[in-house]
């Protein structure tokens, strides 16, 4: 059983990821600001922002893995120094942790802005694929300062022989209530949210843009078994990307939620071209299947029946 340091479980993907962790691990979870239990974890209170703070977990562990950071989704406003001074900074104070406390392992995760310049070409993500940040809007500073945080993590690799994973995320899907997001600093409900209460509550359901743009769309429970696959492994270094290769059309997406959330009501689909159309990539997954033997095993019907279960239909009526 190892030991594992999750900074940043409060969230729906650190409580997803020490969920499955704690099966087969002795973790730690820590948050920052909102509280949190979950039975057979230890939760302590660390801002990574203070370096002291760090001290309060001990140093006994065998990996840490770096969920914590600043992101516009959870973002009121606009405060680009967040930035800076969590993702950057913080993640240096962590670093500097694990190098003093001689752990060897870091596993951390990273957005896909870095690659945002491969969508729509219709041609797969490599994981290793040259970066190309978008330097304007409310997204610029958030992508600079997670590149810059994974050049510390392979400096701190080369230089003091940590083995560094990165994992490239899309938007993982979740199964909780957290409904909610920003978007240029102002609260809004998540778009698969509204579709879904529409469905639900309406019997209709709006089809935005372009329906054959498609995307991945990994759920929580693959990719938490992918974490845990990367605390496993005694050598995997650099990046990797953690989606399915699989992408899911709007078309199909929309379909997928009328099936399992319609419960046999007639739903009537609204054509709206004119609108904004999702994006359209998907991630080339062969390194990451290579080296951790990876494959998604939830389709995106059971991913939306599982949410589902766990939620109830209840929950997605206005």
């Amino acid at each position: 059983m190892k030991k594992v340091c999750v900074i940043g479980a409060s969230g729906s993907l650190g409580r997803g990821v020490i969920s499955y962790l704690k099966k087969d691990h002795d973790v730690t979870a820590t948050y920052s600001r909102n509280s949190f239990s979950e039975p057979g974890v230890t939760v302590k209170q660390v801002d990574i922002k203070c370096p002291e703070s760090l001290n309060n977990l001990g140093s006994d562990f065998d990996s840490v893995v770096i969920i914590a950071g600043a992101m516009p989704a959870t973002m009121a406003g606009y405060e680009p120094q967040q930035y800076i001074d969590t993702n950057i900074t913080g993640v240096m104070n962590v670093l500097e942790f694990c190098r003093k406390s001689a752990i060897k392992k870091v596993i951390y995760i990273m957005t896909f802005s870095d690659v945002s310049h491969k969508f729509y070409n219709g041609i797969p993500i490599e994981s290793d694929d040259s970066r190309n940040l978008t330097l304007t809007g409310d997204h610029a500073v958030y992508a600079v300062s997670k590149v810059a945080a994974c050049d510390l993590i392979e400096h701190y690799h080369q230089e003091y022989g940590l083995q560094t994973i990165i994992f490239r995320i899309p938007t993982v899907y979740c199964a909780d209530d957290n409904f909610n997001y920003y978007v240029d600093g102002e609260l809004r409900t998540k778009a698969y949210v509204q579709m879904l209460r529409s469905i639900v509550s309406d019997g209709k359901v709006e089809v935005w843009g372009n329906p054959e743009h498609a995307k991945d769309m990994p759920y929580i429970k693959d990719f938490s078994r992918l974490i845990g696959l990367g605390v496993e492994h005694p050598t995997a270094q650099g990046v990797f990307n953690a989606g399915t290769g699989q992408p899911i059309t709007l078309q199909e997406l929309v379909d997928t939620m009328i099936e399992v959330f319609a419960e046999q009501q007639s739903v009537e689909v609204i054509a709206r071209p004119e609108k904004p159309s999702q994006p359209n990539f998907t991630f080339n997954m062969s390194k990451t299947t290579e080296v951790f033997g990876f494959h998604p095993e939830w389709s995106v019907k059971e991913m939306f029946e599982d949410i589902r279960n766990t939620l109830g239909v209840e929950a997605f009526k206005k």
